[in-house]
């Protein structure tokens, strides 16, 4: 800021102390410029004039312009006032004794102190308005430095690769990131063609030239500077330019996200597929046990005794017995493992709400706070529940009332998670268990799979009758209290 734009600012934010310094001027310049009846000293009236300019608004420049005039006329010489008070204060409250012309000088000089005090002003506001516009400006300037620094080092610092290109494809900025996902962290990014390295890229930017900006994610493939291949989730939008169309990605490698999806996958499905023989071997062993304990009291029968058929039944009656004894050890070799009933449930709650929401299922929860952690896969577990709900939407579908209500609570020993819903209840409840049940969905083995994968992990599922609806609580032992398999 200068001195002159101080002294503005001190005028603007004073304005008694600057008119009475511009009357104590007026008064000075007018008792100099009556000591000289020679000489006139009057255009020293425009000192207070500016002084006062910035401090007043028309109106006052005005009454000001106005005074000054009068007092340089009746002190000009041509007046001939005396040098003594009496005939000066005489003199100048008679102007009918001025001398001819006297009203033409004074009206040019109050029409001139007054536009010069105009001209002060608007010139002092323009100055004002000038310095909010550069500050502002000033201010605009310094905040896009540091929005442009901040998303600079958020590109630069983010741990996703971020790309722009160019019309050809070519690559216009490269984060650190990005250098490092396709193998040029020695060597600039900028400039080359990313078609060798994700050429979904360079599909996208042909497809826009045809057509509206595209803003989507992908699953590709990628590949390195070195040729090693990895899988590729891209999130990207086109846009146009001045130059032609553009192309904005985020690219992450998702190689080591598919090793563990497949591999917990994988160990999710020999789980269940432990636990569904385990359930079949038991079935099994039963119906063996039976026609094992009928086979010995047919053996009583001599002439029974010796006949070949009925030997053959009898070893493949044991055979039986063997393979479902077989099974259920293949099933009981299993490492215990616990589960975090809240992350389980919060997943659940991901994966079903928006269907229910498409079907029109209100959905309330009832969680229990503190929670412990379960004895159960946690996979399995959220296969189990996952099929609950959906059972529920679907006995939903032709209802009126599309209600569910979903509640987890500590009951004695016991974490119980119960699934409510308003359909039409369950008609034949002692048949929910059984596998292959006509009339259900898919092969009948939902409820049954569920069932047999809490049992093998200590808990249970049961039907609870409701008078309306149907009620399905699922039982889980607390990891602190160990159950034998």
């Amino acid at each position: 800021m200068t001195r002159l734009d101080k002294l503005l600012a001190y005028a603007e934010s004073n304005r008694l102390m600057v008119c009475a310094i511009a009357i104590v001027l007026i008064g000075l310049i007018a008792w100099v410029d009556w000591l000289s009846p020679d000489s006139s000293v009057g255009f020293l009236y425009l000192v207070p004039i500016l002084l006062s300019a910035a401090a007043l608004n028309g109106a006052q420049i005005l009454v000001m312009a106005v005074l000054c005039g009068y007092l340089r006329e009746v002190l000009d010489p041509l007046q001939g006032a005396s040098l003594t008070v009496g005939p000066l204060l005489w003199h100048a409250f008679n102007p009918l004794r001025w001398v001819p012309g006297s009203y033409g000088r004074l009206s040019v000089s109050v029409a001139g102190f007054a536009m010069t005090g105009f001209f002060f002003a608007e010139l002092n506001r323009r100055r004002r308005l000038l310095s909010e516009h550069l500050a502002e400006r000033e201010e605009q300037i310094r905040f896009r430095q540091e929005t442009e620094l901040q998303v600079r080092m958020l590109i630069e610092t983010s741990p996703l690769a971020i790309l722009t290109l160019d019309g050809a494809g070519r690559v216009l900025l490269a984060n650190e990131s990005a250098r490092q996902l396709l193998g040029f962290e020695k060597e600039p990014l900028q400039g080359e063609d990313v078609e060798p390295y994700l050429p979904i890229l360079c599909r996208m930017l042909r497809s826009h030239r045809s057509g509206t900006n595209i803003r989507t994610n992908v699953e590709c493939k990628g590949q390195r500077r070195n040729g090693e291949v990895f899988l590729a989730h891209v999130w990207l939008s086109t846009y146009r330019t001045s130059g032609g169309p553009g192309l904005a990605a985020v690219v992450w490698d998702a190689s080591e996200n598919l090793r563990d999806r497949e591999g917990a996958g994988l160990d999710s499905m020999m789980a269940t597929s432990r636990v569904l023989i385990g359930a079949i071997s038991h079935e099994i062993r039963n119906l063996a046990s039976a026609a094992a304990a009928a086979h010995a009291a047919l053996e009583a029968i001599g002439e029974l005794a010796g006949n070949e058929q009925y030997q053959v039944l009898g070893t493949l009656i044991r055979g039986l017995e063997k393979i479902a004894s077989s099974g259920l050890r293949v099933a009981s070799d299993r490492e215990a493992v616990v589960a975090d009933l809240g992350t389980v449930l919060d997943e659940t709650r991901i994966v079903i709400e928006p269907s229910l929401r498409e079907a029109g299922v209100q959905v309330a929860w009832e969680v229990s706070g503190g929670l412990p952690l379960v004895q159960a896969d946690h996979h399995s577990l959220l296969q189990v529940f996952v099929n609950l709900a959906r059972n529920s939407r679907r006995a939903l579908e032709n209802c009126e009332r599309r209600e569910m209500r979903i509640s987890a609570t500590l009951e004695k020993d016991l974490v119980v998670v119960r699934f409510r819903d308003t359909g039409p209840g369950v008609a034949h409840p002692e048949e929910l268990f059984q596998p292959f049940q006509p009339g259900a969905h898919s092969h009948g083995l939902g409820l049954y799979i569920s069932r047999a994968i809490l049992r093998s992990h200590g808990g249970g599922l049961r039907y609870e009758p409701e008078k309306t609806g149907s009620c399905f609580a699922v039982e889980l032992w607390p990891a602190e209290n160990v159950v034998e398999g």
